[in-house]
């Protein structure tokens, strides 16, 4: 039979225990519901000032008149995967105050602050456009690189793997990876297919490279998520 005193130790480690989950279920409610509001606000803005001259006015008059098409998107779906990778890696992530849609020839990124390129969405530039879902999952793509960039490991083990990779891979390991459990956890599967296989396609190789390393095994995104969270 335990003593008093150790019953005591135990019942202290017990509620130490219960306070601590507790403490996490009450942040992950609070990230959800965080992420529910997110989306209203959230400003999208297009750069037509910063824009050259080398675009041309039928596609600036295509985008206006689609902006909202844009917003609606983002409303319907931005919220849920950002509470989706939020709840993924049981941290905090900071929602888009604003992002900048952009026609010239700069590709998007988040350098300063989230940028879009939006030509190869518009009817008027090519014959081909991609879904306008697409850029939404654009826009979460490039909200994530702040978050990964903070949270992979410094000492990555899964980074050390793929040393012989170029920066632009090894940079797109983990977020692709949460973007893939973000859209498998909403169930989102046609979108996730959309992505791989479009981002496949673009110049640079980079995305379609990093994509064949997370999607190696079907655990394999796992082990990078499982990265960030730790």
């Amino acid at each position: 039979m335990r003593s008093g005193t150790a019953a005591k130790v135990d019942l202290f480690s017990l509620t130490k225990h219960m306070h601590k989950t507790l403490t996490l279920l009450l942040f992950l409610t609070a990230t959800i519901v965080s992420a529910a509001h997110a989306s209203s606000t959230t400003r999208f803005v297009f750069d037509e000032v910063a824009d050259n001259q080398s675009v041309r006015p039928e596609w600036s008059s295509e985008l206006k008149g689609r902006l909202s098409e844009v917003s609606s998107l983002w409303e319907s779906i931005g919220s849920a995967l950002i509470g989706a990778a939020a709840a993924e890696t049981k941290k905090a992530l900071a929602h888009p105050n604003t992002v900048h849609l952009t026609l010239s020839d700069r590709p998007s990124n988040s350098f300063f602050g989230i940028t879009v390129n939006m030509r190869y969405a518009l009817r008027s530039f090519t014959a081909t456009p991609v879904p306008m879902r697409y850029k939404i999952d654009t826009i979460f793509h490039e909200s994530l690189h702040e978050f990964v960039s903070r949270n992979t490991p410094a000492g990555s083990q899964l980074l050390a793997q793929h040393s012989s990779e170029p920066t632009c891979v090894r940079n797109h390991l983990h977020l692709l990876a949460l973007q893939k459990a973000a859209l498998l956890r909403i169930k989102d599967f046609a979108a996730l297919e959309q992505v791989i296989a479009i981002d496949s396609q673009l110049p640079s190789g980079c995305y379609k490279r990093a994509w064949s390393l997370v999607n190696a095994t079907p655990s394999t995104y796992r082990h990078y998520v499982d990265e960030l969270s730790s």
